[in-house]
């Protein structure tokens, strides 16, 4: 991950600019292998994950699976003709977040990956060694003020439809709803994309 961007100013959560096709909603069980597809398919900066890790499905357990299971109220997707285009997933607490993270999903996640197989790919160690120098425990976020997090993805056909900020303005509105005063995301500084977005 590269830097964090803080957002501020919640919105009032208005779709603006959407078009007619799409419809945004509440995330349901329904669509939990709909985004983790969606989540394989554009981790790399909008570009699928395959090239450098070996196992989608180890991988949207990573990623997806507090979301998913843990929190999915703080879910949003957007539809185009009844299918998952994307989706904005968030996290009112990430000391939580962290908690879960480090006492469940990782441990369950590389016993998974252990009966597999994949931990031992040649492409997980090229990425653990590319990852050496981060040191995942240092908190760089001042959760005090942005204790919540949020990612968002889109498939790469529905981009710059204004998708995106709407998924983000329903989240922000939900978020000022309970309460939340401040929410951040990481966005890697070779993602000019997320950058401009953020």
């Amino acid at each position: 991950m590269g830097d964090a961007q803080l957002l501020r100013g919640l919105s009032r959560g208005t779709v603006k600019n959407l078009p007619r096709q799409f419809v945004l909603r509440p995330y349901e069980p329904r669509d939990r292998e709909a985004v983790r597809q969606i989540c394989c398919d554009t981790a790399d900066g909008g570009e699928p994950m395959s090239d450098w890790f070996p196992d989608r499905e180890i991988f949207a357990d990573l990623l997806m699976r507090y979301y998913t299971d843990w929190e999915p109220h703080s879910a949003w997707v957007a539809t185009a003709d009844g299918r998952v285009v994307g989706y904005l997933m968030a996290c009112q607490n990430t000391r939580r977040f962290r908690r879960l993270m480090a006492l469940w999903i990782v441990p369950v996640t590389l016993l998974k990956a252990l009966a597999s197989g994949t931990l031992w790919h040649p492409k997980v160690w090229a990425l653990l060694w590319a990852n050496r120098h981060i040191r995942w425990w240092r908190n760089r976020i001042p959760l005090a003020g942005y204790a919540a997090h949020l990612h968002i993805n889109l498939r790469r056909n529905y981009r710059g439809l204004h998708i995106g900020q709407n998924l983000l303005d329903q989240w922000l509105c939900q978020a000022r709803e309970e309460g939340i005063c401040g929410v951040h995301a990481g966005v890697n500084a070779s993602n000019s994309g997320g950058c401009r977005f953020f």
